[in-house]
């Protein structure tokens, strides 16, 4: 099975001015590895029309499935949704169903919405309301529209990624106790003759109980053995601290 890709967009001025601390992307990298999708890039970008549009359908053309987060409430600086439309080349039309959901959280409230807050109603044409239709993940084409308040970001992304079906990464981790430059030679050759396997090699300068960490993943587990056993066979003895997985 074909193992699917995607990027995420992180929209907001206020993460790029250190205003807020992205949580989104750490999370959602750490998720869809979880399910198997490969992430080749988070993008962080400001509250910008441009650079949504630009964004969005640069990254929609390489992967299967771009996830944004932020930029869809009611303001003057939540323009995810214009430029979505604009990457996709759809008008932004009122959806329906997102009025209800709107006008049902203000009658809690007692007060009806207001335009600002019907806009975030807005949004490209052909959009697919996907999971709790009361909290709906927004769907265009291969484009995945979530929130940037870290707590829905999560729950609207959790509920989405289950519907990506793929075999899981199988990771095995080594924790060494030499320097890279002692066991480089032997893992560039790993690496090359075990190109179907990622090897990642991650030194540490602190006060930790290993020097370095290195890494093998794939989907086959099988082969991420095999480079394992490759690697530890060019090892001096009592180099490893230990091991974990696959």
């Amino acid at each position: 099975m074909r193992t699917p890709t995607a990027a995420i967009v992180i929209i907001g001025s206020e993460v790029l001015s250190a205003k807020v601390e992205d949580e989104n992307g750490p999370y959602a990298a750490r998720r869809l590895r979880a399910e198997g999708v490969e992430l080749t890039a988070i993008a962080t970008i400001p509250d910008s029309l441009a650079m949504v549009e630009e964004t969005v359908a640069r990254e929609r053309a390489r992967v299967d499935w771009v996830f944004t987060s932020g930029g869809i409430g009611p303001t003057h600086d939540d323009l995810t949704l214009a430029g979505v439309a604009r990457a996709l080349g759809r008008p932004l039309v009122r959806h329906p169903r997102l009025v209800e959901n709107i006008e049902r959280w203000h009658a809690r409230r007692g007060v009806a919405p207001l335009e600002a807050a019907l806009r975030m109603a807005d949004v490209p044409e052909g959009t697919v309301l996907s999971g709790d239709l009361a909290h709906p993940v927004l769907v265009v084409e291969n484009v995945v529209v979530l929130p940037g308040v870290p707590s829905f970001f999560r729950a609207q992304l959790d509920r989405f990624v289950t519907t990506l079906t793929a075999p899981p990464f199988r990771l095995a981790c080594l924790f060494l106790s030499l320097p890279e430059d002692v066991f480089a030679e032997a893992l560039d050759r790993i690496a090359r003759e075990h190109a179907d396997v990622g090897v990642g090699s991650y030194p540490r300068f602190d006060d930790t109980d290993h020097l370095v960490k290195i890494t093998f993943e794939a989907k086959d587990a099988r082969r991420v053995e095999a480079a394992l056993a490759s690697f530890l066979e060019a090892l001096p003895a009592g180099s490893v601290v230990r091991r974990e997985g696959p």
